[in-house]
């Protein structure tokens, strides 16, 4: 299974929110960050806003912020908050609905929102922070420079 496009990008711009918790962070620094387009971006983080995941804030030095604490953020929220007129389209498609695998499918999606759920944005928060993570990826840089 794979994620929409626009809910890969609703995480990426909301983490890299939480790196910037005490200060607003525009959608031209996030587009930048994330080579993401703005347009694009304006988007999700209206359908953020209205699900109180971001706040904005108007006037010089405003911008986007995270609405509640990291731990308070599952990923299935993100995800629910931009992709829920793909998972209503999909669940309304009468073929899919009278197909002999629809219970299975039912069930697997029920999986994976829990399991996406469990995962709050303070421990995908604490993976992109830490300095082993960041080790590893330049280690590795490193060696595949060094073999080439």
């Amino acid at each position: 299974m794979k994620l929409s496009s626009r809910a890969h990008y609703a995480i990426k711009t909301v983490l890299e929110l939480s790196t910037h918790v005490d200060e607003p962070i525009t959608l031209a620094q996030l587009a930048q960050a994330q080579n993401i387009s703005i347009s694009y971006l304006e988007q999700i983080f209206a359908l953020l806003r209205k699900c109180g995941i971001v706040k904005s804030t108007r006037g010089p030095g405003g911008g986007y912020m995270l609405n509640k604490p990291l731990n308070e953020i599952s990923i299935a929220s993100i995800v629910k908050a931009v992709d829920k007129a793909s998972v209503k389209e999909s669940s309304s498609d009468p073929e899919f609905n009278h197909s002999d695998s629809h219970a299975l499918w039912l069930r697997l999606l029920e999986l994976i929102g829990g399991y996406l759920d469990s995962i709050s944005l303070a421990e995908l928060h604490s993976l992109y922070t830490t300095p082993d993570a960041t080790q590893s990826s330049s280690d590795e840089a490193k060696e595949s420079t060094q073999v080439a």
